[in-house]
């Protein structure tokens, strides 16, 4: 039994990684952007498909192809070419390694793009989205990298990568392979747009978490890619020491506000960690900068640790990348920790008094000790990953 409890709570660790965003291509760029402050103010899409034209704000990847296909095969392109350029893996590992991919959209900007082909040909056999796009991101990940492995989806809304970190970290706790890869993925689409714009989700211009005049997110695109590897507990760099996941059935979109099952959801991840909530330095929050979402996770923190300690949020930088922020933001806070600083919380300048709690408006100086960094779905599923930077 207790061998049992010991590799499930043992460390995994990142062993690579590779990102693009609208902060730029690479980890360099990315942290550079985030350290200086840039790209918070997002750019205008149009949504043109409606009675009147809507523009809405949004962080778009620059560079990048304007159809959905080629646009998705650039930035998987980018991500895992970078992860592949810091830990080559020849071709007999890559037909083993699992591979988790996590996304809300998936393939749904190459269906919408094939129903508008259908519908000009002839409307009345017109098929709104006829592919699931489930399938598009593995079999291009089969194809041009020759990942042919068990491949798994996950497709938990904003915590979608965050809990496909968690399964590739089981799959190599319980011997199913010495690596993992996790895949996050988010292109701009149509179909997604519309719905945060009808549910009058998105920010006017810039998103501002925690922030007393935050009025909603700004949604983003990318590609993060992670490779987690089995580990000694003495190996240096960013471990995966655990976490944990739970879903809350207070309503169709979101937790409890009074933060209950956010507080459960971080002791959890702690405990399974096998630390106490003194033990960690600081929070990467979710930080949506929707009214009622910050009030959650404000709460939630509050619950959980007597003194709250120092938090910042990615999202106004990077925009919500939804389904993929789970694996991009936690190799962006990887990296920033082997620099041995942590960014400013993006777009914050006036407290609320309301959330009792205020996050880091300037950049912190942090050195090995236990992070914890938190991802909120659509839905009320939530997770809280545990990692460890040791040198």
């Amino acid at each position: 039994m207790k061998d049992l409890k010991r590799s499930a709570t043992a460390p995994v660790r990142i062993v690579a990684s590779g990102i693009v965003s609208a902060l730029g291509n690479g980890k360099r760029s990315n942290l550079t952007a985030l350290f200086n402050d840039i790209a918070t103010v997002p750019g205008r899409l149009s949504l043109p498909h409606f009675e009147a034209p809507i523009e809405v704000p949004y962080q778009a990847v620059l560079g990048a192809p304007e159809s959905a296909e080629g646009r998705m095969h650039w930035l998987l392109n980018q991500a895992i070419g970078e992860l592949l350029a810091e830990h080559p893996l020849t071709l007999e590992q890559r037909a083993t390694i699992p591979v988790f991919i996590g996304s809300s959209c998936w393939g749904i900007g190459i269906a919408e793009e094939g129903y508008r082909q259908q519908y000009h040909d002839n409307p009345e056999t017109a098929i709104p989205l006829p592919l699931d796009g489930f399938s598009q991101i593995s079999r291009y990940l089969q194809q041009q990298f020759s990942f042919h492995g068990a491949d798994f989806a996950l497709n938990t809304a904003c915590t979608a990568t965050a809990n496909a970190i968690l399964s590739a970290a089981a799959a190599i706790r319980t011997g199913v392979s010495d690596h993992a890869l996790v895949v996050g993925l988010e292109i701009r689409n149509d179909t997604t747009l519309a719905g945060f714009h009808g549910m009058q989700l998105l920010a006017q211009k810039n998103m501002r978490p925690f922030d007393r005049q935050r009025d909603g997110l700004v949604l983003g695109e990318g590609c993060g890619a992670i490779l987690l590897s089995k580990c000694e507990s003495d190996n240096p760099g960013v471990l995966l020491q655990g976490g944990a996941s739970n879903c809350d059935t207070f309503s169709i979109s979101a937790s409890n506000p009074d933060g209950s099952t956010i507080a459960a959801v971080m002791a959890d991840a702690l405990d399974r960690s096998g630390i106490a909530p003194s033990d960690i330095q600081a929070i990467k929050a979710h930080g949506t900068a929707t009214p009622l979402n910050d009030v959650g996770e404000a709460a939630g923190m509050r619950r959980a640790f007597d003194n709250v300690p120092p938090f910042f949020s990615l999202k106004a930088a990077l925009g919500h990348t939804l389904g993929s922020c789970g694996v991009m933001e936690t190799l962006l806070v990887a990296a920033a920790l082997l620099e041995g600083r942590l960014p400013a919380s993006a777009g914050f300048s006036e407290p609320d008094p309301v959330l009792g709690v205020v996050p880091m408006s300037q950049p912190l100086a942090v050195g090995p000790g236990h992070y914890l960094l938190n991802f909120f779905g659509f839905g009320g599923n939530n997770s809280s990953l545990i990692i460890r930077y040791q040198v």
